[in-house]
């Protein structure tokens, strides 16, 4: 069974069990390399030829070329560097952070279902902007989690995460604690 996400070298285990942490590794996905691709083949050429020796330069294009050039850093930089990390604590001494969860203030986790290519969550995990397919639901609010999992690393973290906030699992979607 391979490993499932853990912490990296920055990133170890306190020796006690209070503490959970959850590293994802990175997404890797295709589309934003095309995208790059295809910004780089044919979209930049045409902006350089385009400016010509003409004393009147258009900024529209340039505008939208950088805006554009932008977009596709982030899609980038979100599926090849971005790792999705959660830390939840058990006990009262709970530090502010991102991410930083109270294990008993975790009312429920479940893995939600594959988007569909057609759908409008489908296309933004192609794009590596999919928020997570995991969802928390704590006392403030519910969270998304987990982008860069597989189906098999989502089933096994809900169960980690689960078994650590002591939540039931008599059915899929824990339930809270009795």
């Amino acid at each position: 069974m391979p490993d499932l996400p853990s912490a990296t070298a920055n990133e170890h285990q306190p020796a006690s069990d209070t503490v959970l942490r959850i590293v994802c590794p990175t997404q890797k996905r295709l589309l934003p390399a095309l995208l790059a691709g295809f910004l780089l083949l044919f979209l930049l050429p045409k902006a350089v030829v385009g400016s010509g020796t003409s004393e009147e330069v258009s900024w529209l294009p340039l505008v939208v070329l950088a805006v554009m050039c932008l977009l596709v850093l982030a899609t980038l930089y979100r599926s090849f560097v971005f790792r999705d990390a959660l830390c939840i604590y058990r006990g009262s001494e709970v530090p502010d952070g991102l991410l930083v969860v109270a294990a008993s203030s975790i009312r429920s986790v479940r893995a939600l279902p594959a988007p569909q290519a057609w759908s409008a969550e489908g296309k933004w995990d192609s794009l590596g902007m999919y928020p997570g397919p995991i969802e928390i639901d704590t006392d403030s609010g519910a969270f998304r989690f987990g982008a860069g999992l597989s189906a098999w690393m989502v089933e096994e973290t809900v169960d980690r995460i689960a078994v650590f906030c002591g939540l039931s699992s008599d059915s899929p979607p824990f339930l809270p604690r009795r």
